[in-house]
């Protein structure tokens, strides 16, 4: 990801935002399921939002309330600035009404929300950790079956509410601080299959 992101990034030079405000383009290229013009794309969106906010913080304050009511309104926000629609674009930013777990959105939100602690990064003011909902992967999934944090065999949006629900029961101010415990026994796992051992 670092390598991908520090060329990409490096094009809008010391402060990205104002670049992608004052409308700067980027060589873009492909990256997973987004093709070189879904990145253009979100970056030119970004500029957008930034164009008519303050910050990307103001924006996603500006969608309502409830934070479920935020997310769809900043995921539409977005989506409505890339100015095209692709498959890649929707992968990259859903909608928790469409019932995805939203794992990206929702760790990105754990990153700028948490207090800065040499993970997070405790960038944003209109969230509360106690506001924010478990990111879902494949080894966050397993080891919340595992517990019983869940019974849900679908990973999707209700799977993330139920295991932040049972998180939350044990650590209501902070329920995403288990994250990293969730998923890192997993990503183990698979490095040590990686190395053959």
């Amino acid at each position: 990801m670092r390598a991908y992101l520090e060329p990409l990034l490096g094009q809008l030079g010391a402060r990205p935002a104002q670049a992608l405000r004052s409308g700067a383009t980027v060589r873009a290229v492909p990256y997973r399921f987004q093709t070189a013009r879904d990145v253009a794309s979100f970056l030119g969106g970004l500029g957008t939002v930034l164009s008519s906010h303050a910050s990307l913080d103001a924006a996603f304050a500006s969608g309502g309330a409830a934070p479920e009511d935020r997310l769809e309104a900043f995921a539409r926000l977005l989506r409505a600035s890339c100015g095209r629609r692709s498959c890649g674009l929707e992968h990259l930013m859903p909608l928790p009404s469409s019932g995805s777990a939203c794992k990206r959105w929702r760790l990105f939100l754990r990153w700028v929300v948490r207090p800065d602690d040499g993970v997070d990064l405790g960038l944003w003011t209109c969230l509360r950790p106690c506001d924010l909902i478990m990111p879902v992967d494949v080894h966050v999934s397993r080891a919340a079956r595992q517990l019983g944090l869940t019974r849900r065999a679908t990973v999707d949006r209700r799977f993330a509410l139920e295991v932040t629900a049972a998180l939350r029961a044990v650590c209501p101010e902070d329920p995403c601080k288990y994250d990293f415990a969730l998923a890192r026994p997993g990503i183990l796992r698979e490095e040590m299959r990686g190395a053959g051992k």
